[in-house]
């Protein structure tokens, strides 16, 4: 029983793997962008909510568990992708996905086509 469920263990982290990493072991950049979106949604960015008060307290900060098991369930299954990853807490924190690098770089493109334009 062990051993059947080891193996479906492996099996699931290969499959994580080939769908999310490159052949060179890194991040597709594609991965990134889902990773940094999932990471940003679960809250698992380490910081609390407005105000500094976590999110599973009210405005009247009173503990709201429904509201606390909501994000710890999503959390939760974050946290499952990144063990099949294998990833570390650092390589969590420093995502930043190529596509928002794109975008920010196509912007800038845009800002100083725009200064020569109207210059």
């Amino acid at each position: 029983m062990l051993l059947k469920k080891l193996k479906k263990e492996q099996k699931l982290a290969r499959a994580f793997r080939a769908l999310f990493l490159a052949a060179d072991g890194g991040l597709k950049p594609e991965a990134a962008a889902v990773l940094e979106f999932l990471r940003d949604e679960a809250g698992a960015r380490g910081e609390l909510g407005r105000d500094g008060v976590p999110y599973f307290y009210d405005a009247q900060n009173r503990f709201d568990p429904c509201a606390a098991a909501f994000l710890l369930g999503k959390r939760r299954l974050f946290d499952l992708i990144v063990k099949y990853l294998s990833l570390s807490e650092s390589d969590i924190f420093a995502l930043r996905s190529t596509l928002r690098r794109e975008e920010e770089d196509a912007d800038a493109e845009d800002d100083d086509l725009a200064k020569r334009v109207f210059l």
